[in-house]
């Protein structure tokens, strides 16, 4: 991604190779919109419970002009987020569908 990206995580480490993910992930969106300014993503890994396992909750923050688009997806929302990567990429493929959305408003006005 060619726009500043910031990843933060919180209750659990930081993670070169999520990293990487997550910079895929983002840079895939500017195929969608070329005018993305900024993308913020937190990791929260908020309860560790040993009979449930892992549950990740991924926010992401993106900034076009006039607008911020903001997919945020709970463990609660979707079991399927006991594994980062896949936390990750849902809440970019939610950020992704917004963004396009927008973009095809934008389009549709011109």
């Amino acid at each position: 991604m060619k726009r500043a990206l910031r990843i933060t995580y919180r209750g659990m480490e930081t993670s070169e190779t999520l990293n990487e993910h997550i910079r895929d992930q983002a840079e895939k969106l500017e195929q969608f919109h070329d005018g993305i300014t900024g993308c913020n993503v937190v990791v929260e890994e908020p309860h560790r419970h040993h009979a449930q396992g892992h549950h990740f909750h991924v926010r992401v923050e993106l900034h076009v002009p006039g607008r911020n688009i903001i997919a945020d997806r709970e463990p609660v929302e979707l079991a399927a987020h006991a594994d980062a990567y896949q936390a990750v990429t849902d809440a970019f493929e939610a950020a992704r569908r917004q963004l396009q959305h927008y973009a095809d408003r934008q389009h549709a006005h011109r």
